[in-house]
C-alpha cells in the first residue's frame, strides 16, 4: 500500500474529512488532497504530525511493503517483585508502628508490677497496687494487648519475609538453599 492510500485509509478510519485533517495539521485542504492523490508528498514535519495523529510510525507511512500498521507494543507488565517488595515494606512498617506505639505508651503509663521473691527454689509474685512502674510486658498484660502485639509481630515478620523473598539477591540465595 502506497503513502496516498495509507493517508486516505487512516483519515477515513478516524472519520475525518480532508478539511478536518488539514485543520488539525495546519495545512490547506488542497495539500491533503494532493497527498491523497499522489501528486505531492508531505514534508518531514507533516509526516511526523501524521504519524502522531494517527498513532502509527513514520516507517509504516513511508514503507510501501507494510500494509497494516504494526500493533502497538503492549505496555510493560507491572513488576510483580516490586509490588511484593512494596507490600513487604508496608506490612513490616505497620507491624513496627504497632510495636513502637505500645512500647511508647508503656513508657508513658505506669502499671502495677509484681515484686518477685525466691524462696526455696520457688518464684513468688507479690502484687501490690502501690508498686507501679513502666513495664512493656505488664502494660500489655494489664490492658489485654497480647493479641494485638502478636499480630504486630506477625506483620513485622511477614513483611520482612515478603521483602526479602522479592529482593533479587535474597531470592537467588533462597533458591540455591532449597535446590540443595
Amino acid at each position: 500500500m502506497k503513502l496516498p492510500e495509507k493517508i486516505v485509509a487512516l483519515r477515513k478510519s478516524r472519520g475525518l474529512s480532508q478539511e478536518a485533517l488539514a485543520e488539525q495539521l495546519g495545512v490547506s485542504r488542497q495539500a491533503v488532497s494532493r497527498w491523497e492523490g499522489g501528486s505531492a508528498q508531505p514534508d518531514a514535519g507533516n509526516l511526523f504530525q501524521l504519524s502522531r495523529l494517527f498513532r502509527v510510525s513514520a516507517d509504516y507511512l513511508l514503507d510501501d511493503s507494510l500494509d497494516q500498521p504494526p500493533q502497538p507494543a503492549a505496555p510493560p507488565a507491572a513488576d510483580p517483585l516490586g509490588k511484593r517488595r512494596l507490600a513487604g515494606i508496608v506490612l513490616a512498617a505497620a507491624g513496627l508502628l504497632g510495636i513502637l506505639t505500645t512500647y511508647i505508651l508503656s513508657r508513658a503509663v505506669a502499671v502495677m508490677v509484681p515484686t518477685i521473691t525466691y524462696e526455696q527454689g520457688v518464684t513468688w509474685y507479690h502484687w501490690d497496687s502501690s508498686h507501679t512502674d513502666h513495664s512493656w510486658r505488664y502494660f500489655i498484660q494489664t490492658y489485654d494487648l497480647e493479641l494485638l502485639t502478636a499480630l504486630c509481630f506477625l506483620l513485622l515478620a511477614g513483611g520482612i519475609i515478603l521483602f526479602l523473598a522479592s529482593w533479587p539477591p535474597a531470592r537467588a540465595r533462597i533458591t540455591r538453599f532449597f535446590d540443595h
